[in-house]
């Protein structure tokens, strides 16, 4: 049992790890490519390993249903004191770690999408001559849009 355990954690960090990189190969791609080149390939080139974490996640979550623990920490920690038992908690820390840096990547990649996504928005905008309301109409002024009725920024395509 103690194996099948120290197997799955040491897929999820293979997994996790190989997930990060993939992630940063994403941002990266959004950060030096306007265009929005090599985007589409980091994207599919994460897509097994996200695959693989989620078949990993069902199989935790077996051996846990058979252990009658929630959590792997605590399968951990039900262990007798072992260098196995110390060579799980370490994996799980080093996993721990993996998970925190990965929500921090996650977190500055949707930033990078959300500005990427605007900047074309931008430039659609730009593109369709789309124009803003007047900003300096008088008080009680009827309310002049552009003409063709579109508020600048609000055009969606």
């Amino acid at each position: 049992m103690m194996d099948e355990a120290v197997k799955l954690i040491r897929t999820q960090l293979l997994l996790s790890t190989e997930c990060l990189e993939r992630l940063q190969a994403i941002k990266k791609a959004l950060k030096e490519n306007s265009a929005g080149e090599g985007v589409t390939e980091a994207v599919r080139a994460i897509e097994p390993t996200l695959l693989k974490l989620g078949q990993l996640e069902k199989a935790m979550q077996a051996f846990l249903e058979k252990t009658g623990k929630k959590r792997m920490t605590a399968y951990a920690a039900s262990m007798p004191d072992s260098v196995e038992r110390d060579a799980v908690m370490r994996l799980l820390a080093r996993i721990q770690g993996l998970d925190e840096r990965l929500q921090r990547e996650l977190a500055s990649t949707q930033a990078l999408l959300k500005r990427s996504k605007e900047f074309v928005d931008f430039h659609i905008n730009v593109m369709t001559q789309t124009a803003a309301n007047d900003t300096y109409a008088p008080p009680g002024a009827p309310e002049v849009e552009n003409r063709r009725g579109i508020k600048m920024f609000d055009a969606n395509v």
